[in-house]
């Protein structure tokens, strides 16, 4: 049976921007001895905002007639394209803007709300396939109704290698909430009540990083990126100019050896 129309339409999507922004590895070695402080500075530069936040902020995207929200915000600053986006919100929470494919180079947006006519939040996770790396990388939240037993949480964490498919329901909530880690997936969590210090996580080849708000109209903010011994898989857009800087700083020092 031949596949519809609409699926059709979004699998020859996803090709054509997995084909188009897909970027090579640079034949330049970057070394592991460049600062990560560097690194951001280039990608507070190049990162642009994508098809979900243009001409939109992060909060413009969350419903204003809710009194628990979450906006949510992930920069990508790896070379591998992220994509088949998964969201599972919990309890009836509704998704009021739907997660997309997020590309090397730019930050995406969705958002999510409460229940209509209930005193509950919204929790739930969303995960994205790192196409060309054979993981997922898993976003967790909760933003409760009320902060007199509960805090806003967020857990971030990335499936082994070789493992892409989206758990069952509610299994990768659980395990992030209740439990810890496991062959499959590993993660960090944290609480923002009376501090915001950011969620870190780590694994051999990436990191993510993480911040919410401590508000009922909460926002999450991400970056997801190499680690400093794996800068060959930086976005192109960053690892463009980085060569770029390099080269110019190598050049300088060759001059200055000449003219003394």
């Amino acid at each position: 049976m031949g596949v519809p129309f609409p699926a059709l339409k979004t699998m020859v999507t996803v090709f054509l921007l997995l084909m188009g922004n897909t970027s090579p590895v640079h034949p330049v070695v970057l070394s592991s001895l460049v600062s990560l402080g560097t690194v951001a500075g280039i990608a507070s530069k190049v990162i642009s905002a994508g098809s979900s936040l243009a001409g939109v902020g992060l909060q413009g995207l969350a419903d204003p007639g809710y009194r628990v929200t979450c906006a949510i915000q992930v920069e990508n600053w790896t070379r591998y394209p992220l994509v088949y986006p998964t969201v599972r919100v919990f309890g009836n929470g509704a998704v009021t803007s739907a997660p997309t494919a997020i590309l090397p180079g730019k930050k995406e947006g969705f958002a999510v709300r409460k229940p209509s006519g209930t005193a509950t939040g919204v929790s739930g996770t969303v995960s994205w396939e790192m196409h060309g790396a054979s993981r997922r990388f898993v976003l967790g939240w909760s933003a409760p109704y009320s902060f007199d037993f509960h805090s806003n949480w967020m857990g971030l964490g990335i499936t082994r290698e070789g493992s892409f498919k989206v758990a069952s329901g509610d299994t990768w909530f659980n395990q992030m909430y209740y439990g810890g880690n496991s062959a499959n997936l590993t993660f960090e969590t944290g609480e923002f009540y009376y501090d915001t210090d950011p969620v870190i996580y780590r694994n051999d080849n990436f990191e993510a990083v993480g911040v919410m708000t401590n508000i009922h109209k909460a926002q999450i903010k991400v970056v997801i990126r190499p680690t400093p011994n794996n800068w060959k898989d930086l976005a192109g857009p960053i690892r463009q100019l980085l060569v770029q800087q390099q080269r110019h700083a190598l050049q300088q020092k060759r001059s200055l050896q000449r003219d003394n």
